[in-house]
């Protein structure tokens, strides 16, 4: 099943502004307030314009259909949602990010960016930014999240994302363009657990620079992006997730297999073919590697799919990149959420294989590639799994 994007969707925040450039022209800001000042507008004034842009948005929350890019968690119980970024440039450098809305933080509504840019030589520079409903910014239309530095604008036919921090070093401008509609499945497996895949694998450009770098950065490649959340915890909807995205200039794939806590799963994957994305549902089987002594988050080496018209590999290789997400939070939000969840979060390098059998006239289709996995524990799974 596929989804429409939105489709009142705004023009570019201003044809005269250049990436990079984050000033007053930008309309999803407040227009009397440019990026990084603070100061002239009242606390007062600053909690009062995000309340009413919150309480417009919570009206129409319901009314936001699956593949919208929108915002739209509610201010009621443990409701979240994020969007997730994963790119690859042909440089050899690497993105992961994370925009994240969630009322588990101090308050409800508590907006958090995060992520890494790994470098060709594999270490990686760390961002983020945490701010308490007030002190961040979401556009009238829930398209547009302005976190402290950290700026993620999806308005069509271009978006941006943007990381402008002095104080941490880290320099980031990309434009990416959709490349088509959302895609996502209905599970009842998953109950109040959704993710729409945004984009597959659309192209994206810029400029990237970190402290002790000499010089700017120009980077072409592919993106992509997740939307996912919930009105629950998430530790109480999933223990385990994995995805996968090419972000090749070849075959373009996605895959999601997810488990919950009661060991039900859901998997699915989503691929181009002839210029159309379309999605598949599979089962999928694991073969676990040799957990050290010890070690509660045991990692899988290779990833069988079996579906009605198709079968693959999914080979999980080098480790790009092994964290506990909680350490890349700022505090108090590391905190809480420590309360609830014991997460870890590894990126592999990987290598696929997944052959289509001939259905509808189309004759059968091998896809070869490889691309980036990523494993995400919510908590340790028990042994049983």
């Amino acid at each position: 099943m596929s989804g429409r994007v939105r489709g009142k969707a705004q023009a570019p925040r201003s044809e005269a502004q250049p990436s990079g450039v984050r000033g007053k022209a930008q309309a999803p800001r407040s227009e009397a307030q440019p990026s990084g000042v603070r100061g002239k507008a009242t606390r007062a004034a600053q909690t009062a314009a995000a309340l009413l842009a919150g309480c417009a948005l919570l009206g129409a929350a319901g009314a936001l259909e699956r593949g919208d890019r929108a915002s739209r968690v509610t201010g009621r119980g443990s409701a979240s949602e994020y969007w997730d970024l994963m790119a690859r440039f042909e440089s050899g450098h690497r993105l992961f990010a994370r925009f994240l809305i969630t009322n588990e933080g101090p308050g409800n509504r508590t907006a958090i960016a995060y992520g890494h840019l790994l470098h060709p030589d594999g270490t990686a520079s760390r961002f983020r930014n945490g701010r308490r409903w007030g002190d961040w910014t979401l556009s009238p239309d829930g398209l547009t999240l302005d976190v402290g530095s950290s700026l993620l604008d999806q308005h069509q036919p271009e978006g941006r994302l943007e990381i402008d921090s002095d104080k941490q070093g880290v320099k980031i401008y990309l434009r990416f363009a959709s490349d088509g509609p959302a895609t996502w499945r209905d599970d009842p497996a998953l109950g109040d657990y959704r993710v729409d895949l945004l984009d597959l694998a659309t192209p994206v450009e810029g400029t990237i620079w970190v402290r002790g770098m000499a010089e700017t950065v120009g980077v072409r490649g592919r993106i992509g992006i997740t939307h996912t959340w919930m009105e629950q915890s998430e530790s109480d909807l999933a223990l385990r997730r994995i995805e996968f995205f090419s972000l090749g200039d070849g075959a373009r794939l996605y895959v999601s297999d997810v488990t919950a806590p009661s060991g039900r799963r859901s998997g699915w994957l989503a691929l181009e073919r002839d210029g159309e994305v379309i999605q598949r549902g599979f089962e999928m089987s694991l073969d676990e590697r040799a957990a050290p002594a010890g070690e509660r988050y045991p990692l899988p080496s290779v990833l069988r799919l079996r579906g009605d018209d198709l079968e693959g590999e999914l080979h999980l290789g080098r480790t790009l990149l092994d964290r506990n997400p909680l350490e890349d939070l700022p505090q108090p939000f590391r905190f809480l959420l420590s309360l609830k969840m014991s997460p870890r979060r590894v990126w592999t390098e990987s290598t696929f294989e997944v052959t289509f059998a001939a259905t509808n006239g189309q004759p059968a289709l091998t896809l070869r590639g490889s691309g980036v996995t990523t494993v995400t524990f919510l908590n340790p799974p028990p042994s049983s799994m």
